[in-house]
């Protein structure tokens, strides 16, 4: 028997909240599934959903509920407005995320080059590539796969950018006028506290990092002021635990930096600006 969309959402979430699982993720399917906004899907509540859609979302709910992210289930994620292809090779990107793209994108107005290390599907600099758009923008990634995701969304929102790949600064002589990352930063040890579905389906070399998720910052930090132009600025995403930390290693290996760590939406420590 054909269900509205009403009746199909209610059924994937009962079994969604049955089996433990966020039952969110159902409404977010079926919107892409249906082309339609959060509004338009409230609008159409009553109205048969069309086979096609119903066969596919029926075929859809057992990823669901295996705990698969319905981002990669339906193969895009929004971000800062636009939707960014992503595969299991990338992270989904974080609306926290977009608090540190908006501060770099208020400050390098008139920044002449941007670099985004370890780019995943590309959510931060092709977004800087539309909110700066005089900035040469070069993205990079240790990951071909990963690359291969931010050639495609770059290709898919027409935003122009160079993409490299590099571990780290490995692949990236030039020097540039400000630098944003968000770097692997999760130890091992918060594995018991995190979503199982991240663990189970995001890709571990985007999520974790040796010496308690501070390896990469102290790799990162140890180059970046040779690819940085005088005065040049730096931003980085951390986790909320890590500000002592971090701030122990910037004193100890650029001295020199003028510092400013910012708190998230939510009150959490979360973002740093190195101007070095």
């Amino acid at each position: 028997m054909a269900e509205t969309y009403d009746q199909l959402l209610r059924r994937a979430s009962a079994a969604l909240t049955a089996a433990g699982i966020e039952p969110d993720g159902a409404r977010y399917v079926l919107e892409m599934r249906s082309d339609f906004t959060p509004s338009q899907l409230r609008l159409h509540a009553r109205d048969v959903v069309p086979a096609p859609v119903a066969k596919q979302f029926e075929a859809d709910l057992p990823r669901l509920l295996a705990n698969e992210p319905p981002q990669y289930i339906v193969g895009v994620a929004p971000f800062y407005g636009d939707l960014f292809e992503v595969t299991p090779a990338v992270l989904i990107p974080r609306f926290e995320t977009e608090e540190l793209v908006a501060w770099a994108a208020a400050e390098q107005i008139l920044a002449q080059t941007g670099l985004d290390v370890g780019t995943g599907s590309g959510a931060i600099g092709l977004t800087l590539a539309k909110q700066l758009p005089h900035t040469a923008m070069t993205l990079s990634d240790v990951s071909a796969a990963a690359l291969a995701v931010a050639k495609r969304n770059a290709a898919s929102l027409k935003r122009q950018a160079t993409l490299v790949q590099s571990d780290l600064f490995a692949a990236l002589p030039a020097r540039y006028d400000f630098i944003i990352a968000n770097l692997p930063y999760i130890s091992r040890r918060e594995t018991s506290v995190m979503d199982a579905s991240t663990l189970a389906f995001e890709p571990a070399l985007a999520l974790f990092a040796a010496d308690d998720g501070l390896a990469l910052f102290e790799r990162f930090v140890a180059e970046v002021a040779n690819h940085l132009k005088p005065k040049g600025s730096v931003y980085l995403e951390f986790g909320y635990q890590q500000q002592p930390a971090l701030a122990a290693l910037f004193a100890r290996v650029l001295p020199q930096a003028q510092v400013t760590f910012r708190r998230d939406l939510a009150g959490k420590p979360r973002m740093v600006k190195l101007v070095i």
